[in-house]
């Protein structure tokens, strides 16, 4: 079902970010942020694939790479509080990093 951009970036409720946090194993929040690291086999594959999954979703995340280790941070940069494209991004990062 595709999802108007209010939809998209409306704020998370406190229970949707806990529901949403537990379909997210391995991710946390800081800072406002949704924050995940990963080690990937081949780390410059898995930013490869989150790179065209973030152009596809038009949602973009901030990523560190140190040592094989790739941390994620994902949020809305123009809201307050994380929204539903965070999650969905997220998600999306989850998927990448599975086929990486």
């Amino acid at each position: 079902m595709a999802r108007t951009a209010s939809q998209r970036y409306a704020t998370l409720t406190d229970d949707a970010l806990a529901e949403a946090l537990h379909a997210l194993p391995g991710w946390s929040v800081d800072a406002g942020h949704l924050v995940r690291a990963v080690h990937p086999a081949d780390p410059w594959t898995l930013l490869e694939r989150v790179h065209e999954v973030e152009e596809r979703l038009d949602h973009h995340s901030l990523v560190t790479l140190d040592h094989g280790e790739v941390v994620f941070s994902v949020w809305t940069h123009v809201r307050p509080h994380l929204t539903a494209a965070d999650v969905e991004l997220a998600r999306s990062i989850d998927e990448a990093a599975r086929e990486a």
